[in-house]
């Protein structure tokens, strides 16, 4: 069995949705990149409330060092105005894991960060349709 290729990743805004694509394994480094990409794309929304559907279905898995800088990525995010992400994931019970790693905490008090939410889909549709609910429109 073949080890996969290392992760990739594009970014694309329609109106106040983060469209984010994900493929292969993930290591720091690919991490560092996304969110490095992602911060001035974040300050473009001007703290103005948005959301992000990220499409994990084919990524692979990624180190524990990656989960760390992405949850720390997302926690900026969520102080530049994210609101709302909806994934998209297969039924890979170690995806939702590896996933549930990068949630920020939030035991922490904070009224941003409690306004933040996740869910997880099967379906791109799924996720566009709540987000659609939740007054996000591509």
């Amino acid at each position: 069995m073949l080890f996969p290729n290392l992760g990739q990743f594009s970014l694309t805004v329609s109106n106040n949705i983060l469209e984010v694509y994900v493929t292969g394994a993930w290591d720091l480094a690919m991490a560092n990149l996304l969110v490095d990409e992602m911060l001035p794309i974040s300050e473009e929304f001007n703290n103005v409330h948005w959301a992000a559907i990220i499409d994990c279905r084919r990524w692979v898995l990624s180190t524990p060092e990656s989960q760390v800088k992405v949850r720390e990525g997302i926690a900026r995010n969520i102080e530049k105005g994210l609101r709302r992400a909806a994934y998209v994931v297969d039924t890979n019970h170690i995806k939702h894991v590896q996933l549930e790693r990068t949630n920020p905490q939030l035991t922490d008090s904070s009224p941003t960060l409690q306004a933040y939410e996740r869910q997880y889909f099967s379906s791109y549709l799924e996720a566009l349709k709540w987000l659609q609910s939740e007054g996000y429109t591509p």
